[in-house]
């Protein structure tokens, strides 16, 4: 079954006032199996056939999330001992830098002994909470300082807190947010662009992760402004150049580009630390969490759907920037304009930091000449090489743009200018 809609994105430009509809192209969802893709399709005609070139920007899972056998209890009750309630993060958001911590509040239903861990986004254990003694039932107040087990700051992200508590009786009740909450998804429809200051600002009504970015509906992806970072609740304000990822294509400036932010929620009661410039999360996790074990994601205790980057690695679950060369050429190095007359050999490869993003995987593989379709590979791997016929390009500078899209959605950009001579 096919069902076929229409994404529309309304951005408001500060600097003129004006309003811009911003058109995202027709977006096809097909239920294959439980799953369904939101795809940007441009249809690109050719002598030949009629191509559809899929963007896969927010593809999204229809996922009928596990059902627990019986009645569907919340996280945290159990009827027939100790029940965990009123569960509140007291920040949204801290800066563990400078030595703030975030306290966390909770109600016992009787006596009880206490366990609270503190997991990183890919569910290992950051931090863990032992009660040396029996807690009185009533409210309790557990305080976080934004470190490890090891007393390192932990880096900004997002984290999740599990309460375990266990009373006399041995009776056990357990408050896990991700059984209930968190991995909804969808799309913000409003927001302002100003270029003058470099800004997207837009609102989040809940704390969520979100993606941000930037092309040309019918043919290239340039940017990729936030890339599944989480951010609090309220008013959010994005910083950005305007340009694409190699900084050749001024993408504000184009009067067809289009931007979608798109969003899944955060586990209820998730904090987000930031302030530290030391390392980032996927530094920190390759250094010190390489080896720690991963708590396996709970069976949702509801039906909500929820998007599949929501139970994907963090460390892996991103944008990579593609290396692009051409071998015949650079001579004087990748960073010289070659001149070309008729063929040009352009290799494409992912940068090296990325390589873990990509490896073992077909890829699609899309190229544009100033910003117009050029050719695809839809079963490609890297490194990929291509002869590009340039004879019919005019004189002059150009722009070629690769785009590299895996069958998990993470995309890679590249751009890279040329010469053409007569």
């Amino acid at each position: 079954m096919i069902r076929i809609g229409y994404s529309v994105l309304f951005i408001k430009g500060v600097a003129t006032g004006d309003t811009m509809r911003l058109h995202w192209g027709t977006l096809v969802a097909a239920w294959v199996n439980g799953l369904r893709w939101a795809t940007w399709l441009a249809a690109v005609t050719t002598a030949r056939r009629c191509l559809l070139i899929s963007f896969i920007l927010s593809p999204i899972m229809a996922q009928e999330s596990a059902i627990k056998s019986g009645p569907i209890r919340r996280a945290g009750v159990n009827p027939d001992g100790v029940k965990i309630s009123a569960v509140s993060a007291g920040a949204g958001s801290f800066n563990p830098a400078r030595s703030e911590k975030v306290s966390l509040s909770y109600v016992l239903s009787r006596d009880a002994k206490v366990t609270i861990r503190v997991l990183s986004p890919d569910r290992q254990e950051v931090s863990v909470a032992v009660s040396t003694r029996i807690q009185k039932s009533g409210k309790a107040t557990h305080t976080w300082n934004g470190k490890d087990s090891a007393g390192r700051v932990v880096p900004n992200e997002a984290y999740t807190f599990i309460i375990e508590a266990t009373d006399n009786t041995g009776a056990k009740a357990v408050y896990e947010p991700a059984t209930t909450t968190g991995g909804e998804f969808g799309d913000i429809r409003r927001g302002n662009i100003s270029r003058e200051s470099g800004t997207i600002a837009y609102d989040l009504s809940q704390p969520s992760r979100v993606l941000l970015r930037a092309g040309i509906p019918g043919s290239a992806l340039l940017k990729t402004v936030v890339d599944w970072e989480p951010r609090p609740s309220g008013s959010q304000t994005e910083y950005w150049n305007g340009r694409d990822e190699d900084n050749l294509v001024d993408v504000l400036g184009i009067k067809e580009r289009s931007i979608i932010i798109s969003y899944m929620t955060l586990p209820e009661n998730s904090v987000i630390t930031y302030g530290n410039a030391a390392y980032t999360y996927r530094e920190y996790a390759e250094r010190y969490a390489k080896n720690r074990p991963k708590l396996s994601m709970p069976a949702f205790a509801n039906n909500r759907k929820v998007s599949p980057h929501f139970l994907k690695d963090r460390t892996i679950d991103r944008s990579f920037r593609l290396r692009i060369t051409f071998p015949e050429l650079d001579k004087s190095g990748a960073a010289s304009i070659p001149v070309v007359r008729d063929k040009l050999l352009v290799s494409v490869e992912v940068d090296p930091k990325n390589r873990d993003v990509v490896s073992n995987q077909q890829l699609e593989v899309i190229l544009f000449t100033d910003l117009q379709f050029h050719s695809e590979e839809e079963r490609g791997y890297l490194p990929f090489r291509y002869p590009l016929d340039v004879a019919s390009l005019p004189a002059g500078e150009h722009v070629l743009t690769v785009n590299v899209v895996t069958f998990g959605d993470q995309v890679g950009i590249g751009s890279r200018k040329f010469k053409v001579v007569k």
